[in-house]
């Protein structure tokens, strides 16, 4: 048995640690081990909450942070004063600290002001957004001139002539309210039936402006879908080996570097702690002009638009008094994950799922009435949770912080009043509180393996070239269908994200019959073979068996480029790989494999080419001509393809420039 040195070295939390220590060393060995006899998750999640300890730790949070008027008075302020100063940027980082502050009967004045900092800045279709919701929320009407003239104007700069006559003539008839003196009032609308003349007249006074609508991501569609997963393109099929490999991808065709493979919504996503504010809560997208929860109480989060904040409206209602605690405790991402995949669902439709909950643990297979998509509950519990082969004290330290999040669960309005039961620990868990229970501790279970990070390339203002962008971790998403993807050093595959919108796309060559692999984070360019079998038998618990480990790659920088590795012209039915210097003077090269020669001048012809287009790939690049670059590298991974055997540094070299110019079609910041 594993003594109280191994909860100690348990990877939790400061907050958490103390009291999973004394918890466990409340409970003596006689009953440790009826805990370990337990059946079920729930029915663990109900041991451990049956010692008082387990209830020991706070689930309040002392500096909660609500609304705060005079604060946001202060915010609008320094922003009225960097507006008239010119410095629009400052001026709308103030506006959008206040917005987030302010109870919302309040919030129209400030988005008001917003709106006039995002029109100068030419974001037209955010000072668009701000000014409707100013008027939704109330706004004086002596100044509904100010917001429509402004409306005008966005339009007129976004070249919609409709919608912009529309709201000047609103203008003219809003200046009827206006407590301006009246020389000024004739000035508007002097200006504004001139503008009006020219405008049905067919002027072209369009202003020169942006729209950010155009620089959204378009997330593709695959053209033909896997039946059975439909987030797969059918150039895929997932297939169970059982054992160690257990599912995973095939190729049911040749696939082409750059071919899209998987378009997948997620399950369940989660944003980092430090990315609350910066980020939407419910897209992910970087927030321009930030808007508050609906909740109009707390002010831990924000939202990129209104029409995000409505759509997530009734799972923050359920979520935002303990969005504080989870972050404020620095539970891991899982936990957070956790718990959110049980409040996105309304309670009278999980409690539904009580029989598809089982049928999923039971070896599940989709079927074409029911594939396995990321919305069906029942693929997500079918994720591998390994609980088999779990120690002891790792099973106890979830089922710990799965209680704790129970406990947490039950502050909240999400479960009926009468499912609850107190938290003390001489009261027995109703049965669907232990379901909740068993549903928290399997979803911590899974997430630890089957959880992939959510990622924004951010890259350097007013510079063109990639060189010196980088990929950052913003959050967490379970994506149940590139789940079923197994690891390789060497991967064939490079993710990035639209959104929480997960693409995949091929990153190499991949022949028919072979397996299309992820990268859980180790890989064979950068780590030694020791230290990436070190951090995958440490994560997820396999002994990596994949090309790069079996074949002991070096790192890329350690590759001979003086060793040209070509493949045997025989074919697969030899498999050969001929070994030849590069100043070599031979023009055939022996295999004493299968006896056979092969003429490497052709390879050796190809690679001159491949030399000439990487220069070429390569002031792409640097010119921020992303595109052109792709498609070049694209074509120097073929040439190399059809006749070098990997590893090949200029290859993974070019590979790197391919996953870099496919990232930055996806979730972009600039900074």
């Amino acid at each position: 048995m594993q003594d109280d040195k191994d909860i100690a070295n348990i990877d939790i939390a400061r907050y958490f640690r103390a009291n999973l220590l004394t918890c466990r060393q409340a409970i003596d060995p006689m009953d440790f081990k009826k805990f370990m006899a337990l059946k079920t998750n729930g029915e663990r999640v109900a041991f451990v909450l049956s010692y008082p300890e387990a209830h020991c730790l706070p689930l309040e949070v002392e500096d909660y942070q609500l609304k705060d008027m005079t604060k946001a008075l202060r915010l609008k302020e320094t922003g009225n004063k960097y507006f008239g100063r010119g410095i629009f940027f400052k001026a709308l980082e103030s506006y959008s600290s206040a917005i987030i502050i302010t109870p919302r009967k309040e919030l129209g004045i400030f988005l008001g002001n917003r709106s006039a900092a995002l029109y100068n800045l030419e974001y037209y279709h955010l000072a668009i957004i701000d000014i409707k919701e100013a008027l939704n929320i109330g706004y004086p009407q002596e100044l509904y001139y100010k917001l429509e003239e402004r409306r005008a104007k966005c339009y007129l700069a976004l070249g919609n002539g409709i919608k912009s006559s529309d709201a000047f003539k609103k203008t003219l008839q809003y200046l009827d309210f206006a407590k301006i003196p009246i020389d000024k009032k004739k000035k508007i609308e002097s200006d504004i039936r001139i503008m009006l003349a020219i405008m049905e007249k067919g002027g072209n006074h369009k202003l020169k402006g942006k729209s950010e609508r155009k620089n959204e991501c378009i997330i593709p569609k695959i053209k033909e879908c896997n039946k059975l997963y439909p987030a797969c393109s059918s150039a895929m099929e997932i297939c169970d080996a059982g054992g160690d490999i257990g599912r995973h991808a095939i190729a049911t065709r040749d696939i082409v570097p750059g071919e899209l493979l998987v378009v997948e919504r997620p399950h369940s996503t989660t944003l980092l702690g430090e990315y609350r504010l910066k980020n939407c809560h419910y897209c992910f997208k970087k927030n321009v002009a930030p808007y508050p929860a609906a909740c109009n109480t707390c002010t831990l989060i924000a939202y990129c638009s209104p029409s995000c904040r409505n759509a997530d409206a009734k799972t923050h209602l359920n979520e935002c008094t303990i969005l504080g605690p989870l972050w404020l405790s620095n539970a891991s991402i899982t936990c957070l994950m956790a718990i959110k995949a049980v409040i996105q669902t309304p309670w009278n439709r999980l409690v539904q799922l009580k029989n598809d909950y089982e049928f999923a643990k039971q070896n599940y297979k989709p079927t074409e009435k029911r594939p396995f998509i990321s919305s069906d509950f029942v693929s997500y519990w079918s994720l591998v949770t390994h609980e088999a082969t779990r120690t002891q004290d790792d099973l106890f330290h979830r089922a710990y912080m799965a209680a704790w999040l129970l406990r947490l669960l039950k502050t909240t309005n999400y479960l009926p009043e009468d499912v609850k039961t107190p938290d003390l620990f001489d009261h027995q868990l109703s049965s669907d509180e232990l379901f909740i229970g068993d549903l928290l501790l399997h979803h911590l279970q899974l997430l630890q393996f089957n959880t992939h990070e959510v990622s924004e390339l951010v890259r350097l203002r007013n510079e063109k070239s990639l060189a010196k962008s980088k990929n950052n971790f913003i959050g967490g998403g379970l994506y149940p269908t590139t789940a079923l993807l197994n690891h390789s050093c060497n991967p064939g595959i490079v993710r990035y994200f639209i959104g929480t919108t997960m693409v995949v796309r091929a990153l190499r060559t991949i022949r028919a019959g072979t397996e299309i692999c992820d990268n859980y984070g180790p890989i064979f360019t950068v780590e030694t073979e020791l230290e990436r079998q070190r951090k995958l038998r440490l994560r997820y618990w396999f002994d990596c068996g994949c090309e790069a480990c079996k074949g002991h790659w070096p790192l890329v920088d350690d590759i001979d480029p003086r060793i040209l590795r070509f493949k045997c012209e025989t074919g697969p039915s030899c498999g050969n790989i001929l070994l030849v210097n590069i100043n070599s003077n031979e023009f055939m090269a022996y295999c004493n494999k299968c006896s056979k020669s092969t003429n490497i001048m052709k390879g050796l012809k190809a690679l001159q080419d491949t030399d000439a287009l990487f220069k070429i790939a390569s002031a792409h690049l640097e010119e921020g001509e992303n595109g052109d670059a792709l498609k070049t590298y694209l074509k120097i991974l073929k040439i190399l393809d059809e006749t070098l055997a990997l590893p090949i540094k200029d290859y993974h070299l070019c590979q790197q420039g391919i996953r870099l110019t496919i990232l930055v079609l996806g979730n972009t910041v600039v900074i």
